[in-house]
């Protein structure tokens, strides 16, 4: 944080203890921890100045979202969930509240919640790249490929019209990247289980002799082809 900054800081946090719950002060002061990702701070400050905030107002619910991306981010998934799950019962349009909730619960191992809680901020908020990321790769955990697949396309083609020079198109081309391995492995495991059921499972590095990597391709080409006719009645 530049001194700049710093003061600036300071200045809003003495103008919080005059004025506890300003509307403007705290924005302006949370805006400015969020933005430099203070996050032990901007967790302290919204656990101080909540009960100041007016019940059940539109300030809550933001300070209740911030406060629970800053548990987030520190790893305190409990109050972080508490703290979202409030902002989102006050302002449930709010798309980034339910991205945050989103990543909690995927960090709390409830995955099928959290892709709910991610689909819920896509259609609030389509263009935000983060949210079909997150799809896309708890998609893949619950080993959904193709919809994986097209999420973190979304995701790629929606950062890099946005922000083409910054970090998340890398980010969502190798995430990319990794849904299409396990989608060729996965292929070639399906294969494989025709041709030998009674052999282990392929693992990502095995190769095979050159005629058996043929009779494996052969039976890919097979395989693809089923999937590709329709079912009997159609």
């Amino acid at each position: 944080m530049s001194s700049r900054s710093v003061l600036q800081k300071q200045t809003l946090l003495e103008g919080l203890r005059a004025l506890p719950g300003d509307d403007s002060l705290f924005r302006a002061l949370t805006g400015l921890l969020d933005q430099e990702a203070h996050w032990s701070e901007l967790r302290r400050v919204v656990l101080e100045q909540l009960p100041h905030l007016p019940r059940g107002s539109r300030l809550e619910a933001q300070a209740a979202y911030l406060g629970g991306k800053a548990c987030l981010e520190l790893g305190d998934l409990r109050q972080a969930l508490s703290l979202v799950t409030r902002a989102i019962q006050i302002q449930a349009d709010f798309a980034y509240s339910h991205h945050i909730h989103g990543r909690v619960l995927a960090r709390m191992g409830r995955r099928v919640e959290a892709l709910l809680a991610q689909q819920r901020c896509a259609s609030l908020a389509p263009a935000f790249p983060w949210c079909w990321f997150e799809i896309g790769q708890l998609q893949l955990e619950i080993n959904q490929m193709a919809a994986s697949r097209e999420a973190l396309q979304r995701a790629l083609q929606l950062a890099e019209a946005q922000d083409p020079g910054g970090p998340s198109p890398q980010l969502f081309r190798r995430a990319l990247a990794a849904v299409e391995d396990r989608a060729q492995l996965e292929e070639r495991r399906a294969a494989a289980r025709v041709l030998w059921p009674a052999r282990p499972e392929l693992g990502p590095q095995d190769r095979l002799s050159t005629i058996e990597e043929l009779a494996l391709s052969v039976e890919q080409f097979s395989l693809f082809l089923d999937r590709l006719e329709p079912p009997a009645g159609d």
